[in-house]
């Protein structure tokens, strides 16, 4: 008869089958997968905006030709209409029903930008989407982004705020709401692969079971987004959740990888974070 053991430790939960054959210990950290799911969203939003910026970049920006043809992510496959008579302006990326693009992801659906106007700055966009699905992931929501532009240093930093819900291929949702800042560091001029989002703020991401996980990012240790690679390399994530349990996410030392260090306490463990 198999007995079951429980055993709490540095608030990891491990979860140990005993048998008369053989001892297995099966480790359960909560943390992991509920990091993975901010993770995701994270990488999600970050795409997003760049995507989003390329459309506009490709639409009001003098270097048209060349924007796209160093584009990270637009194909000749979606439909970007641009709106340039109507107030406020629209832009529109139509994907149809299954569209893939320069990342490999495939994508079907609308997202649709509005601003008073796209190539002034200060700006402020506002961000939805219609029936928009990447990797299988459905995305739900608005997103507001007020940029600022650093003409010199060819840097633009944004304060976001959204309010998203991610449906996975599952069935499983989260919801994010966030208050974020960020750099969108552009390295070469009309090559895009090549730049880095850079990102601090606080975020509330709810799973659907109604665990509700707080994220922190500061300035000084910020979450750095490459495109080359469409994933966060380095940065520090300070997580909490409603159930009194607390842990750190170190995403490395700028390496596109898909490792990352779980803090929980004095314990350190090397995860997958996708």
């Amino acid at each position: 008869m198999k007995q079951l053991k429980m055993v709490f430790a540095a608030g990891l939960m491990i979860v140990t089958f005993q048998s008369c054959q053989k001892n297995e210990v099966i480790p359960v950290f909560d943390e992991i997968q509920l990091s993975q799911q901010e993770t995701l969203a994270e990488e999600t939003l970050a795409d997003v905006d760049l995507l989003v910026d390329e459309a506009v970049d490709a639409n009001f920006n003098q270097l048209k030709s060349a924007t796209l043809e160093s584009a990270a992510y637009l194909t000749d496959c979606p439909v970007v209409t641009a709106n340039k008579t109507a107030t406020p302006q629209v832009v529109t990326i139509d994907f149809g029903t299954s569209c893939t693009g320069k990342d490999g992801k495939v994508r079907s659906g609308k997202i649709i930008v509005t601003s008073a106007s796209f190539n002034t700055f200060p700006s402020v966009r506002d961000k939805s989407f219609s029936n928009y699905i990447v990797g299988g992931n459905k995305v739900e929501g608005s997103v507001t982004k007020t940029i600022t532009k650093d003409q010199e240093n060819n840097i633009r930093t944004a304060v976001i705020q959204e309010n998203i819900t991610i449906t996975l291929p599952d069935g499983g949702k989260s919801t994010r709401v966030a208050n974020q800042t960020r750099q969108y560091q552009r390295n070469t001029l009309a090559n895009s692969t090549d730049n880095q989002v850079v990102s601090w703020g606080t975020a509330e991401f709810t799973r659907v079971s109604g665990v509700k996980v707080t994220k922190t990012v500061t300035s000084t240790d910020p979450l750095v987004f490459k495109v080359a690679c469409h994933h966060v390399v380095s940065g520090t994530v300070s997580f909490s959740n409603s159930k009194d349990r607390s842990w750190k996410i170190n995403y490395g030392d700028g390496t596109c990888d898909d490792k990352a260090i779980l803090t929980i306490g004095e314990k350190t463990k090397e995860i997958k974070i996708r």
